[in-house]
């Protein structure tokens, strides 16, 4: 399986001919709404995004980009996540039986995909995703603070065991700070942590060598993803 980091906290997984975007933020609309200009190009035109599965973590706008969605070739791509999207994917076109609203604790299969719903403290339905694959785990935060219960399965005390965690760094306007992503890839005891969720926007972006150098002594790699190349996930 391939992975591309798209910026922000999205994320391309790819296996043979199925493809699956996590939380693509690839328009302008953050900028037409709140006036935070992007720093990096889109990686295509939304006209140009085909994926099987479209995965959101929630409904904030640099994760579940309605502008994307309008002008993506929608087709029979289906669009998961939790409920709180299911009136914004209406609205933009996306007929019902595309949509998949997601629990906190249910899994999502797709494919070769089985993506797991975790909590994340954000919004109301938030949440992260635990990909099991290959008897692997590779767990997603999304957007989150840093509070007891996350880094467990959702109504469980069981802990996620991350091989490799993507885990959000910003520090500001609901997310954990560097040195709390730290504390979390710590918990999870993560072979190898990610920094993501920085370099967009001039307002809202941290230093990932940070995170970097907060890890140098746990034993834990970590990789610094250079957006839009393709590296294998098994080798993360």
């Amino acid at each position: 399986m391939q992975i591309k980091w798209l910026g922000q906290a999205g994320y391309e997984l790819k296996e043979g001919n199925c493809t699956i975007l996590i939380d693509p933020y690839f328009s302008d609309l953050v900028e037409k709404q709140e006036g935070l200009k992007r720093l990096v190009p889109a990686p295509a035109a939304g006209r140009d995004v085909k994926a099987d599965v479209l995965l959101y973590t929630h409904d904030h706008i640099d994760h579940l980009d309605s502008d994307l969605v309008k002008a993506m070739e929608k087709g029979s791509t289906v669009f998961a996540g939790p409920r709180s999207g299911y009136e914004i994917l209406k609205e933009c076109g996306v007929p019902e039986k595309n949509i998949h609203c997601i629990n906190r604790g249910e899994h999502f299969e797709y494919g070769v995909f089985d993506l797991e719903a975790v909590f994340a403290e954000h919004t109301p339905d938030s949440q992260g995703y635990v990909l099991h694959y290959h008897g692997r785990d590779y767990y997603f935060t999304g957007d989150s603070l840093l509070t007891p219960e996350v880094g467990y399965y959702y109504d469980k005390e069981e802990l996620i065991k991350a091989d490799v965690i993507f885990v959000c760094i910003n520090g500001k306007l609901g997310n954990m700070s560097v040195e709390e992503a730290v504390t979390l890839t710590k918990r999870v005891q993560a072979e190898t942590g990610v920094p993501n969720h920085y370099g967009m926007f001039a307002e809202n972006t941290e230093d990932p060598m940070k995170y970097v150098n907060g890890l140098k002594d746990s034993g834990c790699r970590t990789v610094v993803m250079e957006k839009g190349r393709a590296y294998n996930l098994e080798k993360l």
